[in-house]
């Protein structure tokens, strides 16, 4: 009988390839369905959208990089951890300051979508942290 031995950075690898799905899906819904999904948040123009959109798609690019490298680099990893808290950070600030004017369902889609990323920085932190 063989024992396999899971290498270290499984966590994080499985955690940015779940956080790239996740940013890459979210993109192209921002970009593709800017316009229903302003009216649904309470913006008044999608313009916004597709932006951020076309970010986050090139954001998943740039999370697919981290994780399919061997090794996985310490430095992007922790650039992923920071990058996921900034959006939670901001998001949460945006729902404080009330700008833009959420809608009610605009505002929990915000913390939603915050409360995600937030798992998504958390198990990459802890996956970074398991790195030798």
């Amino acid at each position: 009988m063989t024992t396999q031995t899971i290498p270290n950075d499984s966590l994080l690898r499985r955690a940015l390839l779940g956080n790239t799905l996740f940013s890459g899906l979210s993109g192209v819904i921002a970009a593709v369905a800017a316009g229903p999904l302003a009216a649904f948040l309470g913006l008044s123009s999608p313009i916004i959208l597709i932006i951020l959109g076309l970010g986050l798609i090139g954001y998943a690019v740039g999370l697919y990089r981290m994780a399919t490298r061997q090794p996985i680099s310490r430095n992007d990893a922790l650039f992923a951890v920071v990058a996921d808290t900034v959006w939670v950070v901001a998001s949460l600030v945006l729902l404080l300051i009330g700008w833009p004017p959420f809608t009610t369902a605009g505002r929990w889609l915000v913390v939603i979508i915050a409360d995600i990323v937030a798992v998504f920085a958390i198990v990459q932190f802890i996956g970074l942290r398991r790195l030798k």
